[in-house]
């Protein structure tokens, strides 16, 4: 069984009831350290957990390995297949092991860990509330598992740099064109930022994430129920 290192912050104010969960997932060549940057701009009602990706790819950790060059980055699909084998299992393990709400956990993913929160969001959506998908791309390989009856509870927010060189923003374009034909809410934004989050979005991040917390309506599918 592969092991997913992590980080935490807990919730930092008390709950009547379980928290929410927001579960990190980095971009390629980083760590788990790095999106826990965010960590001071969101709710403090979150229990916040940042994930390792599962493969050492010598200057840092990847979800996948990638071959070509910017612009032209070809993902191995076996690794991809083999990370989101290995988050399934853990984010269905998590809430009870942490003690948070199962039918509120939230996934915020970069570059890779984008690509990763999407597939998990649109393949085990009983385990998911919403995703924040930032500048990532379409995993055509698992839209065949999509089933589009049971996604109608998902949130996202996609967010893309119009100047992104590695994944360029045809890629969010396309996430954006896709989620456009489900059964579930979107918000789209673009900003003119190379691959990175854009100053504007340490705002909408944080805002998005209280609304949907705020709106607190649990759902009778969700595990534990």
């Amino acid at each position: 069984m592969t092991t997913v290192h992590t980080i935490e912050r807990p919730p930092q104010i008390p709950h009547e009831d379980a928290p929410p969960l927001l579960l990190l997932l980095h971009g390629f060549g980083s760590n788990e350290h790095d999106l826990m940057g965010l960590s001071p701009y969101l709710d403090k009602r979150l229990h916040i957990v940042s994930a390792r990706a599962i493969f050492d790819v010598g200057f840092g950790f990847g979800w996948y390995y990638l071959y070509g060059v910017p612009g032209n980055l070809i993902s191995d699909d076996a690794t991809r297949a083999k990370s989101l084998e290995v988050l399934t299992n853990f984010i269905g393990d998590l809430p009870g092991r942490l003690g948070t709400d199962p039918r509120r956990l939230y996934l915020l993913g970069f570059s890779q860990g984008a690509v990763m929160s999407l597939n998990l969001a649109l393949t085990v959506p009983h385990l998911v509330a919403g995703a924040i998908v930032a500048s990532g791309y379409l995993d055509e390989k698992v839209l065949p598992r999509v089933q589009p009856d049971s996604l109608s509870h998902l949130d996202f927010l996609v967010m893309h740099g119009t100047e992104d060189d590695l994944i360029t923003v045809e890629g969010g374009q396309g996430i954006r064109d896709y989620l456009e034909t489900l059964p579930v809410q979107l918000t789209y934004r673009e900003y003119p930022i190379g691959h990175g989050i854009h100053p504007d979005a340490l705002s909408l991040i944080p805002q998005w994430l209280s609304s949907r917390i705020d709106q607190d309506k649990p759902r009778e599918d969700a595990q534990g129920v």
